[in-house]
């Protein structure tokens, strides 16, 4: 792979840790609520770059939050732009729905692999290149997730798609007992991680399961709905714990 260049996309320097939280959805909900409850400093950046950046002060251990913004090709110039910068251990903290009737709303979900069902990491590895996260900040993350309590942890393969509104027959069906949930960042964060040498893994936690026979649990609410608000707080303590 030809040397990386920044110049034409003015990479940012930013103070950035070995250990990196990646947020990829949230703006307006997750992001602030990850500030306020490990005492984030926001990083100033130059206007051309969208990301958000945090030092979390009152962390366990030095991490840098990242927030991308949705979708692969966002959450690679994240990873980039935090390699570029000194990370080497990276934690997607996101967001997923359940494809599996087993992954109810309000389980975290510690996937081991992802299908590569979007387009940013075709740039970064050819197709028969596994999407899979490093096992053993997986296997840290597992331990982690279960000594919560309160919240049930799946492991498993996750489809990460492009289209998060027109999710169909690609997963539900083509995928039926393969994937546990859908989300949109995995596959990518997952090749160009290895792709650049950072020790990449995530933590989900179930927003809603369209596959489920109540209504509540089919349509997404955020912080709203009680269950998430718990596993969003375990998901993050989770991952927080792993990356020490």
């Amino acid at each position: 792979m030809s040397q990386r260049r920044f110049g034409h996309s003015n990479n940012p320097d930013l103070p950035a840790s070995e250990a990196v939280l990646l947020l990829p959805f949230g703006r307006q909900s997750y992001l602030p609520a990850i500030a306020d409850r490990y005492d984030g400093e926001e990083v100033a950046l130059d206007e051309t770059t969208d990301r958000i950046v945090y030092i979390l002060r009152g962390a366990p251990r030095a991490v840098t939050l990242i927030y991308s913004g949705m979708g692969g090709p966002a959450a690679a110039n994240a990873v980039e732009m935090a390699a570029a910068n000194g990370a080497r251990r990276l934690v997607v903290v996101g967001a997923c729905g359940g494809v599996s009737p087993d992954v109810a709303v309000g389980d975290l979900v510690a996937p081991f692999g992802a299908v590569r069902g979007e387009g940013t990491s075709a740039y970064y590895a050819p197709s028969a290149f596994p999407a899979a996260f490093d096992p053993e900040l997986v296997s840290r993350l597992l331990g982690s997730a279960r000594a919560r309590d309160g919240v049930s942890v799946h492991k498993g393969i996750v489809y990460t798609t492009d289209a998060s509104y027109r999710q169909g027959g690609e997963i539900y069906e083509d995928h039926r007992g393969l994937v546990i949930a859908a989300e949109c960042e995995c596959a990518t964060v997952a090749v160009v991680g290895a792709r650049l040498g950072i020790a990449s893994a995530a933590l989900l936690f179930c927003t809603d399961n369209v596959t489920l026979r109540s209504e509540g649990d089919r349509v997404y609410s955020g912080l709203a709905d009680p269950r998430v608000e718990r596993a969003f707080t375990a998901c993050l303590d989770a991952a927080l714990e792993a990356l020490r």
